[in-house]
């Protein structure tokens, strides 16, 4: 019992630790910043959690991020 709540206290920490953003989505006319930690589309740059997973994020190096092409 105490192990299973540990091993969820630990998930739930990691989400505080800023992980980088390191890619972009480009769409047809935009590009959008993609959450490392749900893979999905963020609506701005520069925001500091994800807003659909809660990830914090670190925009440090994102000039430099790889862009995927969406399909």
């Amino acid at each position: 019992m105490k192990a299973d709540i540990l091993e969820k206290s630990i998930f739930e920490l990691q989400f505080r630790i800023q992980k980088q953003v390191t890619e972009v989505r480009k769409t047809a006319n935009s590009y959008f910043p993609v959450c490392p930690g749900c893979n999905t589309s963020l609506e701005r740059e520069y925001q500091s959690y994800c807003d659909r997973c809660g990830q914090a994020l670190s925009w440090r190096g994102f000039r430099r991020a790889k862009v995927e092409k969406n399909t």
